[in-house]
């Protein structure tokens, strides 16, 4: 009669691997994933300039002549930028100054960024960027 079984034994070396088998069978499609996210990539960008000179002090400058504004971000009535898109910007302005001094400020919510100031120099041309 067989008697009880005893203890695990310990584990063997691993056997050598064998011949690869042939490919099976394409299996069946998966469930459709879900939606991913959108691959058109959101910009906001406006360039403007001005159609008459500029004679009011400490307001915003309203451009009228409109280059660019396709996302409509830029208000001509106001002079504002609105930022609907969070991110990183990058705002650049060239200012050609006749006859008078010039102090220009870029703001942000009502906070002064960035001041550029021209002084106007006798019988001369001048430009200021920022």
């Amino acid at each position: 009669d067989p008697g009880f079984a005893g203890p695990k034994g310990d584990t063997g070396e691993t056997g050598v691997t064998g011949v690869e088998g042939p490919r099976g069978f394409p299996g069946i499609p998966g469930r459709k994933g879900e939606p991913g996210e959108s691959a058109y990539v959101y910009r906001s960008a406006f360039s403007v300039g001005l159609e008459t000179r500029v004679t009011i002090p400490n307001v915003p400058i309203r451009f009228t002549k409109i280059f660019y504004n396709q996302q409509s971000h830029y208000d001509g009535t106001t002079g504002k930028f609105y930022c609907n898109i969070p991110g990183l910007y990058y705002f650049s302005y060239h200012i050609t100054v006749y006859l008078k001094d010039v102090k220009v400020s870029l703001y942000k919510k009502d906070k002064a960024v960035l001041f550029t100031y021209d002084q106007f120099q006798d019988k001369n041309v001048d430009q200021a960027s920022g």
